[in-house]
């Protein structure tokens, strides 16, 4: 099945237009300040390393649906399964602690919407570049592969300066989620048009790594072999483990967010 197929969307699911609050001047480094950076964290974003995670989230998510399950039907797909699970899978990945994940999400949610105003967006930001200086920090001598071990590794070496680290540790973060964070519209497509669903069941997507042009060169996106991870997870529970899983409210009534960097349903009535 081609990826055009399933990735058809109405218009109002596209990304929004506005921008996101400036990240500095790490995002946009060239050669050879920009691979110094890479390097840094390239362990934790390899194919091995994201493999590594796959069973603790295959786990994650099992618990989320198990939960929606138990309550029963009707439920908000976003609010049990679409939006916790990637949060929890780049958190992962990044060695945020589970305590500190709702706190580093609200960040994420502030910096990435203009709902809120850019001021409420650069408030978040700061508190979110502070919030890993001070874990970078905690771990300078790590020799885990998690991202903010990684980092704090490469400060403690020398190779970067923890200003540095932290936004780069920011950086990651946001583009983590919003890479991760399209469940909600992959979801609204397939629940839409029940036919890509079957497909999708008789013909499973399979994707090597990386063999996606979107993560090739020299500003290649690391949280791409992430996002599929993600992806195939969710259909192979929702799809395969929730028989008659489908939209509890006509398609023209579930709602769509407004102002935000990657747009999807603000909520996905289901039931089953």
């Amino acid at each position: 099945m081609s990826e055009e197929t399933i990735t058809e969307t109405p218009p109002v699911t596209r990304p929004a237009p506005h921008s996101v609050p400036a990240l500095g001047p790490v995002g946009f480094l060239d050669a050879p300040e920009h691979a110094r950076l890479r390097r840094s964290v390239a362990a934790a974003f390899t194919a091995r390393r994201v493999e590594r995670v796959r069973e603790r989230s295959r786990r994650m998510l099992a618990e989320l649906v198990d939960e929606m399950l138990q309550d029963g039907p009707p439920a908000d797909l976003t609010e049990a399964v679409l939006s916790p699970f990637p949060v929890a899978v780049i958190c992962e990945l990044m060695g945020v602690p589970a305590a500190d994940r709702q706190g580093v999400h609200t960040w994420t949610q502030l910096i990435l919407s203009s709902s809120h105003g850019a001021e409420a967006g650069e408030k978040a930001k700061k508190g979110m570049g502070a919030y890993f200086s001070e874990l970078i920090g905690l771990r300078e001598g790590s020799t885990d592969e998690d991202v903010t071990s990684l980092l704090g590794a490469a400060v403690g070496r020398g190779e970067l300066t923890l200003k540095e680290a932290a936004d780069l540790a920011v950086l990651l973060q946001l583009g983590g989620e919003a890479a991760t964070g399209n469940g909600g519209r992959l979801f609204y497509v397939l629940l839409t048009r029940p036919e890509l669903a079957e497909r999708l069941r008789a013909e499973p997507i399979q994707v090597s790594y990386p063999d996606v042009s979107l993560d090739l060169g020299p500003h290649y996106r690391p949280g791409g072999t992430l996002a599929r991870l993600v992806s195939e997870l969710l259909m192979d529970a929702l799809l395969d483990g929730v028989p008659g899983l489908r939209l509890a409210v006509p398609a023209e009534e579930v709602p769509f967010r407004e102002a935000a960097h990657v747009r999807g349903p603000e909520a996905l009535p289901v039931t089953w």
